[in-house]
């Protein structure tokens, strides 16, 4: 029994160490937005008569909302959103149905909200996707 456990955990080891080195390597925003099929339009100072029917965050700083409609737009926050990575959902603080630079996105994790302050606010126009 003993010369089965040890190639066992050796192969084990090895198939460890070959698959955590072959992780995917994490893509700066720009390229990301680009490789997903996006081209990055200058910022607006809101969207009118929005809804989030999806979202994708692209690191602490950047999310991508789609709207249903032919327009996504790139969410810039001011700063580092620490529960952006554990979202259960998101929102924003908009009350009249337009979203604005003064409002805040809304993280709902399962056991806490987090608020964080808009910087920009760019469409993105669907292009090619690239692989």
């Amino acid at each position: 029994m003993r010369l089965i456990h040890y190639p066992l955990g050796f192969c084990l080891c090895v198939l460890l160490a070959v698959t955590g080195c072959s992780g995917g390597e994490v893509r700066p925003w720009p390229e990301r937005i680009t490789r997903m099929g996006y081209q990055m339009q200058p910022p607006v100072d809101g969207i009118r008569n929005y809804s989030v029917e999806g979202w994708h965050d692209l690191d602490a700083q950047h999310i991508i909302i789609e709207t249903g409609t032919p327009t996504d737009y790139l969410i810039t926050l001011e700063g580092d959103c620490d529960g952006l990575g554990g979202a259960v959902t998101i929102g924003f603080s908009s009350v009249n149905g337009d979203l604005a630079l003064s409002d805040e996105l809304i993280i709902r994790q399962i056991d806490s909200n987090y608020k964080c302050p808009l910087k920009a606010i760019n469409p993105l126009q669907r292009g090619n996707r690239k692989s």
